[in-house]
């Protein structure tokens, strides 16, 4: 009998975040044959798995004896896998199916004692895709702590003004890619959120997609500001990106800002189930090389595209700020009901910057939702 095997921890490792429910910082041991969820945990742990988890099952580890195999003489690692075994063969499998970043070691130790492990990345994928009522409720907060963020980010270069050489300044001091990503990072906080550094690219430092963002900002010039954050208590993910400028906007800008808003508009309106990502990226590419741009879809052989429209239109969103489904030239596999991707055009001209816009969309049974609730302007003066 084949069933799903995960050995990970539960903090960092999402497939088991996902099927298991808790979040544990110790590696243990998940199994799922036949309706049975089975957790293999601690004494640590174990309360807090049954409290809390999503286990039909849960075995300690002690039930396995390994404390014997160690007093014998077997390295700790290996008495590990050998609970792991233990636990299959508990179960009544003889054969596993296991995510991608299953560990190597561990499944090299299965096939030596007979079972047989197999890597299903799409299987993992598709379980994940798929968010309950619960976890798209996580979504939409980390969602909602977004906009306040982008809303105090908006203000704050909103009461600016410019001083020597166009920098703007608020409270009498500069204000920087730093500072605004302090805001932002405080606001999260304030509405129960957490997770890495948000990307403010100003001017030129814009064109570098997913550079951190450093220095002053400036009068007149685009500023891309990328914010995705996990909601602390679900421990799910957002994602959403707008571009500001204060004052006066250079004409690219402006032409920029106008063909992506397009691209997004667009792209959105088809999605749907049963469309591929990389459809829906062909229809941002339409509109983005009527406005005078390039993208990938044109790139030659080998070639490397380093401005205009250099990356996929979105990703999927959930536990992780990047997975399934793709929306881009990869992205062969159909939107399902369930489903939360990103939708995130972007031009950049590398001795200018650019401009990006990213809303998040929920797919549903008959079409699609939008969950950014934030508009588009860039002029925030």
């Amino acid at each position: 009998m084949t069933g799903l095997l995960i050995h990970a921890d539960s903090v960092t490792d999402a497939d088991m975040f996902v099927a298991t429910g808790v979040a544990a910082g110790d590696p243990f041991t998940y199994i799922e044959e036949n309706g049975r969820r089975i957790i293999v945990t601690n004494v640590l742990e174990v309360d807090m798995v049954r409290r809390d988890s999503t286990a039909t099952d849960v075995w300690l580890v002690d039930e396995f004896n390994l404390r014997d195999l160690v007093r014998e003489g077997m390295p700790g690692d290996q008495a590990t896998m050998e609970g792991v075994r233990r636990a299959v063969e508990r179960a009544g499998l003889s054969e596993v199916c296991v995510p991608p970043r299953f560990p190597l070691a561990v499944a090299d130790y299965l096939r030596d004692k007979g079972v047989r492990v197999t890597a299903d990345r799409e299987a993992f994928e598709l379980r994940r895709r798929a968010k309950t009522p619960r976890q798209l409720e996580g979504i939409r907060a980390a969602q909602r702590a977004t906009e306040a963020a982008f809303v105090a980010v908006r203000e704050m270069i909103g009461a600016s003004s410019p001083g020597a050489g166009g920098v703007l300044q608020n409270g009498g001091e500069p204000v920087t890619c730093e500072r605004i990503r302090a805001l932002i990072v405080d606001t999260l906080r304030e509405h129960g959120c957490e997770g890495e550094p948000p990307l403010v690219g100003a001017g030129p430092n814009g064109a570098m997609a997913h550079d951190l963002g450093y220095g002053p900002v400036h009068a007149s010039e685009p500023v891309i500001i990328d914010i995705f954050p996990r909601h602390a208590e679900s421990r799910y993910c957002a994602d959403m990106t707008r571009t500001f400028c204060f004052g006066e906007p250079p004409e690219l800008m402006v032409t920029m800002h106008a063909v992506i808003l397009e691209a997004l508009l667009r792209s959105t309106e088809a999605i749907k189930p049963g469309v591929s990502g990389r459809a829906v990226w062909e229809v941002s590419c339409d509109v983005i090389e009527a406005g005078g741009f390039r993208t990938v879809r044109g790139a030659g052989p080998g070639e490397t595209l380093t401005e205009d429209f250099f990356h996929g239109l979105g990703h999927g969103v959930g536990v992780e700020v990047h997975e399934a489904p793709n929306l881009g030239l990869s992205g062969v596999a159909e939107l399902r009901p369930g489903d939360v991707v990103t939708v995130e055009p972007g031009v950049y001209r590398r001795d200018f910057g650019g401009v990006r816009l990213e809303d998040l969309v929920h797919i549903t049974e008959d079409g699609h939702e939008v969950l950014t609730d934030f508009p588009y302007g860039f002029d925030v003066v």
